[in-house]
């Protein structure tokens, strides 16, 4: 195991599993607020503490001496404080040891191998018109937490669902169908709770254009035709942030291949379906639901419901053993629904994880331009700002907090703007570089002179890149990355401020460039995983 914190946590997972029988939640180990309380700290011993009956400071003491047992020579010391916390000290040769293998592995140093399969799916707007800036908050949190999933041996498959079917669509079809209706110059009168934007008109101007619709419009698939355009401009403003997806999942072939009917027979063969009033309803409350759901109106037409428990199941017949969906704040109520489904499949909702995405609000001085209808849209965001720094400050808050994206700092060269100074970092390492004029870029053997406090704080901060990319693995939360990438640009550019690189002692500079090597290694990987390319200079 090249990664020690990777070993610790796997060594701690044996302990408590070969002492107690118990399977305990990842992660194991956090960082501790100053470094006079170690390099990891495990809250671990109060957990069990609960299930095993006994006091934490003794089942810490009982750990603590398998650990050092386990770990003799990588850890100068274990302490334990109260009430049962499991302080470790790396050892200095475990440091250095850990950063010659960082330079000769790179990345794969951090990268592991949990191999389940993920369906993730996130953005899946109604194909209604172009992005809005909330959809651009689901896309990237969506897209990086697939990119960490995929570092961490995930087989990731990114899928955007098309809610194709439904009154959404059908009003979009009409609001179109009012422009192409209408004599020029006339007032065009769209259908109450229809569509203004310019794209429709836009969409009207392209079909009026089209030979086949001339030709025979009652055979012309205007439906078809019109979803193709909105989803061509979807696609077009995810390819904007760099956002792609492996599939685009259709709600309308859901229906048309009859699953959502073979998944109303699934569970009506299993007792869980019941007729009341003329509809049909899911026994949902049987599995946590507060209330049972219709899935089948009376006049016959289908849920939305019904078409979501169908949908869920294809992706687990698809061999899927982990689903992540993005939604946003006003799913909050639909999450144990789908979970019931879940259940009702004889399978555990932990193979379901739902993440809310919140709001975004524009913070800004200029006045943005509002393209093609009354909203600011995702494109003019992008046009604004640019696609690195639109996927970065996307990321700047949890998942569950409210996003104010702030525009004039997201354009601001200066170190008050955190991408800014991440990416000053990069070029300062590949400034020194330059000057050191070197054609190895680092060797091992100097490694072992590194030995002042801003030269092992930096080393310390590197590694603890593992605990960044758990957490942000475990969470959900790619902003574990932005807070990880904001601290380490700080230590280097304290580190840089107080000692030299190049300087007249051949063993000093070698260690420092070795140094700055591993550093260019761990901010590379993580600017990547925010899918934003690294600079060069500024």
């Amino acid at each position: 195991m090249n990664d020690f914190y990777q070993k610790v946590s796997d060594v701690l997972a044996k302990i408590v599993k070969d002492e107690y029988d118990i399977d305990l939640a990842l992660p194991f180990w956090e960082l501790p607020p100053k470094q006079e309380y170690g390099d990891l700290s495990s809250m671990v011993t109060l957990k069990l503490a609960a299930k095993v009956k006994k006091y934490p400071l003794d089942i810490a003491a009982k750990i603590k001496t398998l650990l050092e047992k386990r770990l003799k020579g990588e850890v100068d010391k274990i302490d334990i404080l109260k009430p049962g916390f499991i302080n470790l000290f790396i050892s200095k040769d475990t440091l250095i040891n850990s950063l010659n293998t960082l330079l000769k592995e790179k990345d794969v140093f951090f990268r592991q191998k949990l191999k389940k399969k993920v369906i993730l799916e996130f953005v899946s707007a109604n194909p209604t018109g172009p992005l809005s800036i909330p959809h651009g908050r689901q896309a990237i949190v969506g897209d990086v937490i697939g990119n960490i999933l995929e570092f961490l041996g995930n087989d990731v498959e990114r899928e955007y669902y098309l809610n194709d079917e439904g009154r959404q669509i059908d009003l979009l079809v009409e609001s179109v169908e009012a422009w192409l209706n209408t004599p020029e110059g006339s007032n065009v009168l769209i259908p109450e709770g229809g569509y203004n934007g310019g794209y429709v008109k836009d969409i009207a101007d392209e079909i009026s254009a089209n030979k086949e619709w001339v030709k025979n419009k009652e055979t012309f698939d205007l439906r078809g035709e019109i979803l193709n355009y909105t989803i061509s401009l979807i696609k077009k403003d995810l390819e904007s942030l760099g956002v792609e997806f492996s599939n685009w999942f259709s709600q309308r072939k859901l229906i048309k291949d009859k699953k959502v009917e073979a998944a109303i027979s699934y569970l009506q063969k299993k007792g869980l379906i019941y007729e009341e009033e003329g509809a049909l309803w899911f026994a949902s409350t049987k599995f946590g639901d507060d209330k049972d759901r219709v899935i089948k109106k009376k006049d016959g037409e289908l849920t939305y419901f019904a078409s979501d428990i169908a949908y869920h199941k294809d992706k687990i017949d698809r061999g899927a053993n982990q689903l992540i969906n993005l939604w946003g704040p006003d799913h909050h109520g639909y999450i144990e629904r789908v979970k019931s489904s879940i259940k009702a499949q004889g399978l555990s909702a932990d193979i379901l994880k739902i993440v809310i995405i919140q709001l975004v609000n524009i913070k800004t001085k200029e006045r943005m331009s509002r393209r093609k209808g009354t909203a600011v849209l995702l494109s003019d965001l992008v046009n604004d700002v640019g696609k690195d720094a639109a996927r970065f400050y996307y990321l700047v808050r949890k998942n569950s907090s409210h996003l104010e994206f702030d525009l004039d700092l997201a354009k601001e060269a200066s170190f008050n703007n955190p991408l800014y100074y991440i990416q000053y970092a990069c070029a300062r390492i590949e400034s020194i570089f330059t000057k050191a004029a070197v054609c190895d870029r680092y060797n091992t053997k100097y490694s072992k002179f590194l030995k002042e406090d801003e030269e092992m704080g930096l080393l310390r901060v590197l590694l603890q890149f593992s605990y960044c990319l758990d957490s942000a693995y475990h969470s959900l939360e790619p902003v574990f990355i932005i807070e990880y990438l904001k601290n380490l640009a700080a230590v280097l550019h304290k580190f840089y401020e107080k000692r030299r690189v190049l300087v007249d002692d051949e063993n000093v500079t070698g260690a420092r460039l070795n140094l700055l090597e591993s550093t260019k290694i761990v901010i590379h990987c993580g600017l990547r995983l925010l899918g934003i390319e690294p600079v060069k200079k500024m």
